[in-house]
């Protein structure tokens, strides 16, 4: 293999080409650092704020206006969490209801108005429904004897939630209180045709 090459354009090249950049100074990378941060603080900014305005809610708002998403604390009974479900067929009354429970300062999880209370089980296939629990109230509870259908019941899971539900009686009016596991919800609220 020839080891002499002919002579071309490469070779009369003198020094190395190309740009070379001096070392960055601490200054010049903390500026850069800092432009970085900010677009990345405003394309967020940007982004939050068009969900908000897409989803119809306002979560940015709130926290730069200064409201706060409330707590269990600040809520009756710890936060307790209260359904109220309407069994009559007067429109918006559990949510007439839970709206005042709220407003008393009460956790309102959940207001529905339903007709059929109980699960339809695989024992009933007709479709009917399973009755609700018989509630009962001290007095009768030591005769044996059932209370009258028909009267708004405030059902509770727990003696936490009987002693809370006393104090929501304050609220609502003056209703019987029966603890039963017929309800996930710790208070439940079960109105009929007697609630005002």
């Amino acid at each position: 293999m020839p080891k002499n090459f002919p002579v071309d354009e490469f070779d009369s090249v003198d020094a190395v080409g190309g740009r070379h950049r001096a070392k960055a100074s601490a200054g010049t990378r903390l500026l850069s650092f800092t432009r970085y941060a900010s677009v990345t603080v405003a394309l967020s900014v940007a982004g939050i704020l068009t969900l908000d305005t897409i989803s119809g809610t306002s979560h940015f708002s709130d926290v730069l206006s200064g409201t706060t998403v409330a707590t269990q604390s600040d809520f009756n009974a710890n936060g307790l969490g209260v359904t109220v479900i309407d069994t009559t067929s007067r429109a918006g009354l559990a949510s007439k209801v839970a709206h005042s429970l709220f407003a008393a300062g009460w956790n309102v999880l959940s207001a529905t108005n339903s007709v059929l209370l109980a699960k339809i089980t695989d024992a009933n296939p007709a479709g009917t429904p399973a009755p609700a629990p018989t509630p009962l109230t001290s007095a009768s509870a030591a005769t044996g004897s059932e209370a009258s259908v028909g009267k708004t019941v405030v059902y509770v899971t727990t003696p936490q939630a009987q002693s809370a539900a006393n104090q929501l009686l304050k609220t609502l009016g003056t209703y019987e209180v029966v603890q039963s596991n017929q309800y996930a919800d710790p208070i439940t609220v079960v109105l009929a045709t007697d609630y005002k």
